[in-house]
């Protein structure tokens, strides 16, 4: 019952305590105190008080490193926390000189690095050289190193005001960003992509689509750090529910030459058009080039499930299962499994009742991988119960059915596994 445990928190007071207690021994204070909420007795306060004074002196710390770092916000939300959990006048006091003294030493670096930067010299051949680093040109630097050479000379060369338009899109301030870079989008249409970005970041998917197909038309569809801007178009068209466009522009570079990212783009457009015997052949000949995409085994289990060849899921999920593992350590890359992969698994074996034992290893590392557990993380847990005989199982099936609204498709599941709802009264 652990992993269900887990799933519902069903714990007795004394498994609380050892909880709280394991949380401590593995320096996760905050975990021990919301575990011992709601608890007393002598040995829950004392695991409280360790845990309240664990924060505290945690926080404190990340307090003065965040104001010494210059996080003035960061250090004041931190000094909250350590006086919610109970810390000192004098501690908070401590706290707030080392950040008065962090200040004064950052003003007269400041007041150094303006000094010095008056008479910084070119050096070499590159101009970036003599720039001081807050130089808005010099991240700007960083961020064309992910274009192609050609590009990057053309993007470099429109300067100082257009390198500060694309900051504004890193800074986190994508409408300022939009109206700044269309001013250059007449002049270099490689701008476009930049622009495309800042309307993603404003969920503005139609204008993003729009400027991707005119960067396409002007200088060819490119890869941009790990971005291909085709698939990006792609998606963005999928998204908008234009699959066959979606499918037009990946057919187009597809033609250009084969690329297992742009496959695996057609097959998934395949799989959202239904067209399921052509996305799970394409999908099948893109895992003989990328046999260690995770992501890859995952879609296929899918589209094989939704063409009704359950086992033939299953197969392909295992076979992913297989990719991370190493025979020789140290010389091979574990991966961990794929949590979503290792959903269907369990949900495959447990609703089929196939293989008990591999049924429950299955569940067993989904419970030690789940961090945030999901609705259909608890349907697993009632039908691992449900298969074990275990008690309990009207209670969680019910909390399964409580709040999904009429004509939910997960209403007509629960109903195919654990029968009609109880009649109330």
């Amino acid at each position: 019952m652990g992993f269900l445990a887990r799933m519902f928190g069903i714990y007795s007071p004394e498994e609380r305590v050892d909880r709280a207690r394991r949380f401590l021994d593995r320096g996760e204070a905050n975990e021990a105190r919301i575990e011992l909420e709601g608890l007393e007795g002598p040995e829950a306060e004392a695991l409280r008080a360790e845990a309240l004074a664990a924060l505290v002196a945690r926080n404190l710390q990340e307090a003065e490193a965040r104001f010494v770092a210059g996080d003035e916000q960061g250090g004041e939300e931190h000094m909250a926390m350590a006086k919610q959990f109970g810390a000192s006048a004098e501690d908070l006091r401590a706290v707030r000189r080392t950040a008065r003294e962090a200040r004064a030493e950052r003003r007269k670096a400041e007041a150094a690095r303006k000094q010095a930067a008056e008479v910084i010299e070119p050096e070499g051949d590159d101009a970036l050289w003599s720039l001081p680093p807050s130089d808005p040109r010099i991240r700007f630097a960083m961020l064309l190193e992910a274009w192609p050479a050609e590009l990057q000379e053309r993007l470099a060369g429109l300067g100082r005001e257009y390198a500060e338009a694309v900051l504004l899109l890193e800074d986190g301030r994508p409408e300022e960003a939009w109206e700044a870079l269309s001013a250059w989008v007449g002049r270099e249409p490689a701008v476009r992509y930049e622009r495309a970005r800042a309307a993603i970041a404003m969920g503005q998917h139609v204008k993003a689509a729009s400027d991707l197909e005119s960067f396409g038309d002007a200088v060819g569809h490119q890869r941009i750090g790990g971005t291909h801007t085709a698939v990006l178009l792609a998606q963005l068209r999928a998204r908008t529910g234009d699959l066959q466009r979606a499918l037009d522009v990946i057919d187009a570079e597809l033609a250009r030459g084969a690329d297992p990212s742009m496959m695996a783009t057609r097959a998934s457009l395949l799989e959202a058009m239904g067209r399921l015997d052509e996305a799970a052949e394409l999908t099948s000949q893109v895992i003989q080039q990328v046999p260690k995409d995770l992501g890859l085994y995952r879609m296929l289990g899918r589209i094989r499930l939704r063409q009704g060849d359950r086992l033939g899921a299953m197969q392909v999920l295992e076979a992913g299962m297989r990719v991370g593992k190493c025979e020789s350590p140290g010389k091979c890359g574990y991966r961990p499994p794929d949590v979503e992969s290792l959903r269907m698994l369990a949900r495959l074996y447990l609703e089929d009742r196939r293989d008990p034992k591999r049924a429950r290893e299955i569940v067993g590392l989904l419970a030690n991988m789940v961090q945030q557990p999901t609705w259909d993380d608890a349907y697993i847990a009632a039908l691992a119960a449900r298969n074990d005989d275990s008690p309990g199982l009207p209670e969680m099936v019910d909390r399964l059915r409580a709040g999904l609204p009429p004509g939910d498709p997960r209403l007509e599941l629960l109903a195919s596994q654990f029968g009609q709802p109880r009649l109330s009264g």
